[in-house]
């Protein structure tokens, strides 16, 4: 019998994902390891989402997604984003996930070279492999307030390099890039003749300084910029995302929509433009709770004698476990079983975090406190 792909045995598993299979079905766990939103979903978009099904919006679309859907991404993208579109630049997606997915197949091609930050979302790396392609990881320095080490970043350019992804808001890190550093990525990329893709998936969660989004940036149509409705409005479940780039870029992506997804779901556009054309509280309200929570977590930490950063934005916190010499996957095992916490291991989001675990802040403020502080009595 012929063997099955050899890039999938190369696929790291996703030690987030490890950790949430194993707590399924304990009794009394935290939950400090996932990043979803634990907000019920504003009732004018559950709304939105029974009034489709009954009227029958349960057919294919477009593979771009809905023209009134782009439509409102392109004034949204103009208006919020300050960079101005036109429905033909944006391609909906089932998730930003497969957004960036669809933007690596039309960039890249295997054999070639990505650079990825690390740490970083696990998931870019699945992807580069799965499309024959080789992972650069570049330093994010903690010293820094984990930005880029441009220096390392030099370092790794090699005649292959096609793809530069970045991610601002941060997922693990929560930092957020300074207008200066984005400029500074988009100019090494143009020095390099490199793509950029750009998840900007936690804009709408931003507690200190400004998001600024590649997409201002874009004058030579090298840059793809990454949305999705899930952080953003409580709905990670419709998997709905979008990617914005050139007419030429979007094109592609279109294009390959078709064999790898069809169409996005129907009943979950109709939900998200109903989420871009309706109130916007809910969203604020969101993002003053996480920066309430973020600030009491902070406390804590600061109390154990544990903080060492104060994220800008996201909803993630990188912890210092290094003291406890005790390996990141071993510590969010151990730490599940005897208190009941799950957290996510470093070591999935890279070698440079292997000290560390992430946690979130998309669990109700008690739970959270209360997971917290058993996390700190943990490693002392």
């Amino acid at each position: 019998m012929k063997s099955f792909n050899r890039y999938t045995d190369e696929m790291p598993e996703s030690g987030i994902q490890k950790i949430f299979e194993l707590s399924y079905g304990m009794e009394g766990v935290i939950h400090l390891e996932v990043g979803q939103p634990d907000f019920r979903t504003p009732e004018h978009i559950l709304d939105a989402i029974a009034r489709a099904g009954k009227e029958g919006f349960t057919k294919y679309t477009a593979a771009a997604g809905l023209a009134e859907l782009r439509e409102a991404i392109a004034a949204k993208v103009s208006d919020r984003n300050k960079f101005s579109v036109k429905s033909g630049n944006v391609v909906v997606s089932p998730g930003a996930v497969a957004s960036i997915m669809s933007a690596m197949v039309a960039m890249a091609e295997p054999g070639d070279d990505i650079l990825v930050p690390d740490p970083a979302w696990p998931n870019y790396i699945m992807q580069e492999l799965c499309l024959g392609c080789r992972a650069l990881r570049y330093p994010l320095r903690a010293d820094t307030g984990f930005a880029p080490d441009f220096d390392a970043l030099e370092r790794l350019v090699t005649p292959k390099t096609k793809v530069l992804v970045i991610n601002s808001p941060g997922n693990p890190t929560g930092a957020v890039f300074a207008r200066e550093t984005i400029e500074r990525l988009v100019a090494f990329a143009r020095k390099h003749d490199l793509f950029i893709i750009s998840d900007e998936v936690y804009e709408e969660i931003v507690f200190d300084g400004e998001h600024v989004s590649a997409g201002q940036y874009n004058d030579d149509g090298r840059i793809c910029t990454v949305f999705a409705f899930s952080k953003t409005y409580a709905v990670p479940g419709l998997r709905i995302g979008y990617s914005v780039s050139d007419e030429a870029l979007a094109g592609v992506i279109e294009k390959l929509q078709t064999p790898l997804v069809t169409c996005p779901c129907s009943i979950s556009q109709k939900a998200c433009l109903t989420a871009l054309d309706g109130p916007q509280d809910s969203v604020r309200m969101m993002r003053d709770v996480y920066r309430e929570r973020r600030d009491m977590v902070i406390d804590i930490l600061k109390r154990s004698d544990l903080w060492f950063y104060t994220p800008g934005g996201a909803f993630y916190l990188l912890i210092d476990i290094s003291r406890t010499g005790i390996d990141s996957d071993d510590f969010a095992l151990s730490l599940l079983k005897e208190k009941k916490v799950a957290v996510a291991p470093g070591a999935t989001f890279g070698d440079t975090t292997r000290s560390f675990i992430r946690i979130s802040f998309t669990t109700p403020t008690d739970d959270l406190v209360r997971g917290v502080e058993e996390l700190c009595n943990f490693i002392h």
